[in-house]
């Protein structure tokens, strides 16, 4: 595994805030991609977007 990627799951500030901010996150997509009380399928979309600005908040756009 890369040392970069290592340091997601070393770095205990970072883990903080993730865990504190993720399921918020989360739960907007979710709620942004309900249609009458259900889950739409967009909601995987919308967390991959979470998750690729979770990495380009830590590594940088051009290293993503």
């Amino acid at each position: 595994m890369d040392n970069r990627i290592r340091e997601i799951f070393s770095d205990n500030r970072l883990i903080t805030k993730i865990q504190d901010k993720l399921p918020k996150l989360f739960h907007i997509a979710e709620l942004e991609s309900s249609r009458a009380g259900k889950v739409g399928m967009e909601v995987g979309s919308l967390r991959e977007r979470i998750l690729v600005a979770l990495m380009v908040y830590k590594f940088g756009e051009e290293n993503v």
